[in-house]
């Protein structure tokens, strides 16, 4: 055997242990990330934040391998305390079940009000004319049913006597059932309810209006919080570059909404429009917002700290600006 011969068999034996270097090194990092299950109700903008955090890499920036689920809000809330799932965005759900004695505790808000728009047949063209008729939400307690109580309410419907509601899951699983006629009316999240009204159903009336309230917040469970409060903390920050970086590169979030969400050019950039003035840019929690959600559970008399978790937020905050 010659000495090229010897010198090319020489460096195929060295590129392959680099090529076994590196992929090992690879899986070490993989494994070092910590695995944790998210759950959101609906592939909607309602929980935009998170499907961009899992696909635009900003958990594992902060060595987080995500994996996100779908799953009904009242679902979620019995994984939380199992630990088959880490985290629910479902805001609402999350502050009801503490009212209930739960040890959940929300501790981001995304959103300071919900763009859930209570959509109707073509055929209704006021609230009022919903009464007696059915309405479809995802969830008793979900923010979508908050949001479709409070409209009927200011509209003078009392929504437990003159309307039947319907829990019967996501956005775009209500979409169908107004389309199939089997609901008059649903709150729609974005961007259901831009494509019901191209479809020419009527919007009756839209929160982000006139309505304040916690949407999109991670919660956990409290022994979440306290075994994993540098993962919480992580997940944080992830989110809070995803928020930033919506806000600031609008030409990328329109894409993505398009791709991931398989809106058009103009149902994406009205979303995008609609979405980005209710961001909360810091996802501190806001005293004012998570009262809003107690009032329409009874529970006026319990204090916000007792279904939310400030101090979270204010530690990752008091680091950021530590390394500034």
């Amino acid at each position: 055997m010659n000495n090229l011969r010897i010198r090319k068999i020489a460096r195929c034996a060295l590129l392959l242990s680099l090529v076994f270097l590196i992929t090992q090194a690879a899986t070490v990092a993989a494994d070092k990330r910590d695995r944790i299950r998210i759950g959101v109700s609906s592939k909607s903008l309602g929980f935009w934040d998170t499907w961009a955090a899992h696909e635009k890499g900003f958990f594992r920036k902060y060595g987080l391998d995500s994996e996100v689920i779908t799953i009904r809000p009242n679902l979620a809330i019995v994984a939380l305390m199992s630990g088959e799932l880490d985290y629910s965005t479902v805001s609402g759900t999350v502050i009801r079940a503490a009212v209930k004695g739960l040890p959940v505790r929300l501790f981001t808000i995304a959103l300071r009000s919900s763009f859930h728009a209570l959509v109707g047949q073509p055929i209704y063209k006021s609230i009022a004319e919903l009464k007696g008729k059915k309405i479809a939400v995802s969830n008793i307690g979900a923010t979508d049913e908050i949001v479709t109580r409070y409209i009927l309410q200011k509209a003078g419907l009392d929504p437990r006597k003159d309307v039947v509601i319907l829990s019967i899951g996501g956005s775009e699983v209500r979409l169908q059932s107004l389309i199939s006629r089997q609901t008059d009316a649903t709150a729609l999240s974005l961007p259901h309810s831009l494509i019901a009204k191209q479809q020419g159903y009527r919007v009756l009336a839209s929160a982000a209006d006139s309505l304040e309230i916690p949407f999109s917040g991670f919660g956990a469970s409290l022994q979440k919080i306290q075994r994993d409060r540098d993962q919480v903390k992580r997940v944080i920050q992830a989110q809070m570059d995803t928020m930033h970086w919506i806000k600031t590169q609008k030409q990328e979030a329109v894409q993505f909404l398009k791709q991931h969400f398989g809106a058009d050019e103009a149902t994406a950039e009205e979303s995008y429009n609609i979405y980005v003035p209710l961001i909360v840019d810091d996802v501190k929690i806001r005293p004012a917002l998570v009262n809003t959600v107690l009032q329409f559970e009874g529970a006026a008399a319990l204090g916000w700290d007792m279904v939310a978790d400030a101090s979270l937020v204010d530690e990752v905050l008091r680091q950021r600006i530590g390394k500034k």
